[in-house]
């Protein structure tokens, strides 16, 4: 893979630039660091442009843990924070890990850009059938997610009444159902997978509530779809959470990994109409500030500051090619 990569590197760098320059393009803008962020640097150190690095929180959030073994990709993405001209991140949460990474404040180059919702997407909507209430959980069976602890804290809440619908799927899902198995609530833990754009949202909109159970999370969009169904929300107050979802207001937070406080909040919540009721409105109204309109005019601002500041904020000779797949 390495011969492969320094092989094709001087073919991928001519087009690459050459791409750029065919569509004169102005400014690049990297999503998630990783080899991207590799030719991001190539091309703004040659053509002189500048470069908005954003974090979606790859560092805490990644599955493969690629940030915890690879000295490559930790290389990268130091370098490409200290080129860019502004750095944005999904969460203060996140921008501040990121600070703390370096080893250096971003100062006015750094920003927080949360991440928005359609909240049309959730109007009229039929809610997801299902013969009994149920409470949701939606996201990769990933350790992260913490879906682990999310049946073992429903099958210690004792909700007769209720079932558990998990959506999505992922390299934990056997695990999962075997634990449901485990702990006798094989019946009333249904894994439906992978759920289209339609099913999820009519699984919102179904629920009597949401749940995030993640042990880590940089932000939580789950959490702001869930508010903008209409639901109250139990969280994990990790990462990002906690600045969406306000304790007591918008939706209870609990201690992530703490299976013992997530189901008391079950309990509390599957018991309280009245308490359902008045964290769904709070979550309504706050859901409001994170329509994708708001999103892009920031990012607007963002484009037109790095712009007038005519290019990127470190310059010098074009990096050497180095093999993007080294994970070692």
């Amino acid at each position: 893979m390495k011969t492969n990569y320094v092989l094709g590197y001087p073919f991928v760098r001519s087009r690459m630039l050459g791409i750029l320059r065919r569509h004169k393009i102005d400014l690049l803008h990297v999503q998630c660091v990783s080899a991207n962020a590799h030719y991001a640097s190539i091309a703004a150190r040659t053509l002189g442009l500048p470069v908005i690095v954003t974090s979606q929180g790859e560092r805490t959030m990644d599955a493969q843990r690629v940030y915890e073994k690879s000295p490559f990709i930790n290389k990268v993405l130091k370098r490409s924070l200290a080129q860019a001209d502004r750095v944005t991140a999904c969460s203060r949460n996140t921008l501040e890990d990121l600070e703390r990474f370096t080893g250096k404040t971003f100062g006015p180059r750094g920003s927080v850009v949360y991440n928005g919702v359609r909240l049309e997407d959730f109007d009229g909507v039929e809610p997801y059938h299902h013969p009994r209430p149920y409470i949701l959980g939606i996201g990769r069976h990933v350790k992260q997610k913490g879906f682990d602890v999310l049946i073992e804290a429903f099958a210690a809440a004792g909700l007769g009444s209720y079932d558990l619908i998990l959506a999505g799927d992922g390299p934990e899902r056997a695990e999962l159902e075997e634990l449901a198995r485990k702990v006798l609530i094989e019946a009333r833990v249904k894994f439906i997978g992978r759920a289209d754009r339609a099913t999820a949202v009519g699984l919102f909109r179904g629920c009597e509530f949401f749940v995030l159970p993640s042990r880590q999370e940089p932000l939580g969009i789950v959490n702001l779809e869930a508010m903008a169904a209409g639901k109250a929300v139990i969280a994990s107050g990790t990462g990002g959470v906690p600045e969406i979802v306000t304790d007591g207001e918008t939706g209870l937070l609990v201690a992530p990994g703490d299976a013992e406080a997530l189901s008391g909040a079950l309990r509390r919540l599957a018991g309280d109409t009245a308490l359902r009721d008045r964290l769904a409105a709070g979550g309504r109204e706050r859901v409001k500030g994170f329509a994708w309109g708001a999103v892009a005019a920031s990012y607007r601002e963002i484009y037109e500051a790095a712009l007038a500041g005519g290019g990127s904020a470190e310059r010098g000779m074009d990096p050497a090619p180095v093999p993007i797949l080294n994970a070692e």
